[in-house]
């Protein structure tokens, strides 16, 4: 970080203040340490540096979620796809992510999924019964870290569900209310400042508000009219010992009455003004101020991080003014918060800076389309920069696809970062316009900001910290049934893992002598069976009770309601028209499909008969390993893979381009593609080159060599990849026999993956006589480029229904800017 200082002579008072200049990239997210010792320094103990503690050692996350598209109809699948930032930077935090389905209306648990983080995101899915009957679901999202902080700003979003005799959700009738916010926090008698309002119906959803106040003699004293979504603000200067009330209409000529700030009698104010590269600020104190209001302090930040700081001299003066530079800080919410000479918070102000520093835009090319029945369509993405970048698209209908109303950026830079709730807020994103600026300051004077208890910062306290950071997985559990000093020292747990295709790993886990154990860093889908048994110690396995657990968060059974759960406006009456048509189509198609899949699964199918390297190809890999642009090697049916002494000593030489030096040696080999090490998996788990050349050949089944770049590895692997495979099934020997004396548990690990469908109507299949009513023409939750992939070409085809379509591109790059590209395919 950068510091300059200076001096202003501001109305004849010195304000000494200074900036940190923070430019995008550069904010010290530190690796998190906790802080053991229960005392801290004096010098941390003031606010402003405490300020910085928090941000270094208790960055907080932040979620989005791309959604395929806006409405769901029984029976059909929610895709989405998760992104994760802490501060304004691809979060580096979490490695479990937790997404669920909650009924808003009894907040019963309906579904939950468990999802490895890859990349600073996470992909996944629900599908929801034929028979849900709910108008609606709350979708709430969140890590294990996140947990520890404001649960009241986990993501949740509400999705409307729509039946073929949808009528939609009650909505209580309940009166507007009208609330007021003194800029700064609070009106202090004699001190003239603005005060924002805004208008909401019990939904919140805004209301057109026009109003006067009124003092307590009935006379008019202040009047108001809303200047956007329900919100306004006006000039007011309140009196000594006077109360308020308020009388409003709203766009109906309803007319109500509203409650009015109190004033207090001494205090101070802040006010923020400007856009731009720069902030201006005045502040006032009572003329009767006790000392403690003489000498002040402002302390601005963002992000968790301080980036101006200001000593003012009331001494001699009740009003000042300065400035702040804002052009070197990220786009995000700037708090400036004024303190009195004891570092008590006397006024709080937050502004949004937005720099435009925060987006990418890719390209999305139309090479070749076709909006009739079933016809075929290519589209490109291209990327303009050589940044490493994760993004997802989704392909729908037009009338059920995302409206936009909320966006990655006013999630990420907004909604996240306010309590309360923001109507439309990509609405404050769509245009630089000063009457949007001015629009988006309204929201600012109108929303509570999230992260400090400021006594707790003037005390040294840090956050209790209940959910600890977690590593992947675990195969963790204990031993019941014993007293501790039946646990011989050195006790080790021998357990096979065995998942549904029948591969197994082993694992000899040390038990503490509190009969603990835990293994971490595993990635392992579905339910496992585990096999275990004490290492030379039979009576242990006999008398011995394990309970075994993957150690990720419990799931609760219900959620408490959040007012938050509400849908950002009602549906568009053609989403629901829509929607209520493809139920009813599905409904009706359902049983004719089930049919033809019976037909399908007794007929024989004759086709041209694949190859062994083929057929390993389908048993071994998935995902993006499966098929692909690589070198494929059956290690059971090659001479030459019986005789290597390791995995690279055999492929040295018979992949062009692929340089592999110091096979078979003791230090290991060194492997270089195209300029790159190339990424290494074992099983799709990525590991290093020693674990792979201790693989013995003749446990390998299969190998896989990726030419660059290869998208399953991180960062788009522009090494390309070489993917090893150990035997299973068929291909193992004596498979089915687990070793003697061994006990036999079972273990849940991440939620299964699920492909997305998607038709190639090229080809003749009897399922395809059926009407297509799809919805989601294509859904990819992983498009990642790099500088030397930067264009991605997808290929869909059309349903039966559809007249135009919408693509919409989300995503991030490495350096935390984000991307949202949309395009009507007509």
């Amino acid at each position: 970080m950068q510091k300059k200082s200076s001096v202003y002579v501001i109305n004849a008072v010195i304000c000494q203040p200074e900036v940190i200049l923070m430019k995008r990239f550069t904010l010290p997210f530190l690796s998190i340490v906790f802080l053991m010792a229960a005392s801290i320094s004096a010098h941390a103990q003031k606010v402003d540096s405490m300020i910085n503690v928090y941000g270094e050692q208790f960055p907080q996350e932040k979620v989005h979620v791309h959604f395929d598209k806006a409405v769901y109809n029984p029976g059909e699948t929610i895709w989405f796809k998760a992104y994760i930032q802490a501060g304004f930077m691809p979060s580096q935090i979490s490695k479990n992510f937790y997404a669920e389905l909650i009924d808003p209306s009894t907040g019963r648990m309906l579904q939950r999924k468990v999802m490895p983080v890859f990349e600073s995101s996470t992909a996944g899915h629900f599908d929801l019964p034929v028979n849900l009957n709910i108008p609606e679901v709350v979708f709430r999202a969140y890590t294990n870290w996140m947990m520890n902080f404001d649960t009241t700003m986990l993501y949740t979003k509400t999705l409307r569900i729509v039946t073929k005799n949808d009528a939609g959700a009650a909505v209580q009738a309940a009166p507007p209310t009208l609330k007021f916010f003194p800029e700064g926090g609070d009106l202090i008698a004699g001190l003239a400042t603005s005060v924002a309002f805004k208008a909401t119906d019990s939904r919140g959803f805004p209301v057109k508000a026009k109003g006067i106040v009124r003092d307590a003699k009935g006379a008019t004293v202040a009047s108001f009219s809303s200047a956007h979504d329900g919100m306004g603000k006006f000039e007011f200067e309140p009196a000594a010992g006077a109360t308020y009330n308020a009388e409003w209409k709203d766009e109906k000529g309803t007319a109500y009455k509203a409650e009015f700030p109190a004033v207090k009698s001494s205090g101070a104010v802040l006010q923020i003004a400007g856009t731009g590269p720069r902030r201006s600020f005045i502040v006032k104190r009572s003329m009767d101020a006790g000392p403690e209001m003489k000498k002040v302090y402002i302390v601005g930040h963002i992000y968790q991080q301080v980036v101006y700081k200001a000593t003012i001299d009331l001494s001699g003066n009740f009003m000042t003014s300065g400035l702040i530079p804002t052009d070197n800080l990220p786009s995000g919410i700037l708090q400036v918060t004024l303190f009195d000479a004891n570092w008590k918070a006397l006024a709080e102000r937050i502004t949004f800076v937005n720099n435009n520093d925060y987006l990418f835009l890719p390209d999305i090319v139309d090479l070749g389309k076709n909006l009739s029945k079933r016809g075929k369509n290519i589209i490109s993405i291209e990327v303009p920069d050589t940044l490493r970048s994760n993004l997802s698209i989704s392909v729908t209908d037009l009338a059920v696809s995302d409206d936009g109303k909320e966006d990655i950026f006013s999630r990420f830079l907004l909604s996240d970062e306010l309590k309360g709730f923001v109507y439309q807020p990509a609405y404050y994103f769509s245009s630089t316009a000063d009457s949007v600026q001015q629009h988006l300051d309204l929201v600012m004077l109108t929303n509570g900001w999230r992260r400090f208890k400021w006594e707790d910062l003037a005390q040294g306290k840090l956050p209790q910290i209940k959910y600890p950071l977690e590593n992947y997985l675990a195969l963790k559990g204990e031993l019941t049934g014993l007293q501790p000093s039946q646990i011989p020292q050195g006790t080790l747990l021998n357990v096979f893992m065995e998942t549904k295709d029948s591969s197994r790993q082993l694992f000899l886990l040390p038990v503490d002598n509190k009969g603990k154990f835990k293994e971490e860093g595993l990635v392992f889908f579905d339910t496992v069976k585990l096999y275990y048994s004490f290492n030379k110690n039979e009576k242990l396995t006999t008398s011995a009770v394990v309970n075994f657990n993957n150690g990720s968060l419990r799931s609760p059974s219900l959620v408490t309601f959040n007012p938050g759960w509400r849908i950002y406006n009602p549906i568009d009456s053609n989403a629901i028209r829509r929607s209520q048509f493809i139920a009813a189509e599905a409904d009706r198609l359902r049983p004719e499909i089930a049919k033809r899949v019976r037909t399908l699964e007794t007929v024989t199918v004759t086709a041209k008969q694949k190859s062994k390297t083929q057929l390993l190809d389908q048993k071994y890999a998935s995902g993006l390993f499966s098929g692909g642009d690589a070198y494929s090697f059956d290690m059971m049916d090659d001479p030459f893979a019986m005789g290597a002494r390791d995995i690279f000593t055999f492929l040295q030489g018979r992949v062009p381009g692929l340089m592999i030096n110091g096979a078979g040696g003791p230090d290991g080999p060194t492997l270089q593609w195209r300029g790159q090490k190339p990424t290494l998996f074992l099983n799709e788990m990525q590991i290093d080159a020693s674990a792979i050349a201790n693989t013995p050949v003749a446990d390998v089944a299969y190998v896989k060599v990726f030419r660059p770049p290869f998208f399953g590895a991180f960062g788009g692997g522009a090494g390309g990849a070489i993917a090893v495979y150990t035997k299973k099934g068929g291909d193992m020997r004596n498979t089915s026999n687990v070793p003697g004396g061994m006990e036999k548990n079972r273990m849940v690990g991440y939620s299964a993956a699920k492909e997305f469908y998607s038709p190639d109507y090229s080809k003749e299949n009897a399922l395809y006589d059926v009407l297509d009513v799809r919805t989601t023409l294509y859904w990819a939750p992983y498009l990642l480029t790099d500088k030397n992939s930067r264009k991605a070409t997808i290929t869909f085809y059309n349903n039966d229904i559809s007249k135009k379509l919408k693509v919409i591109v989300e995503g991030m790059n490495e350096a935390g800017m984000m991307t949202r590209v949309e395009k009507v395919l007509e």
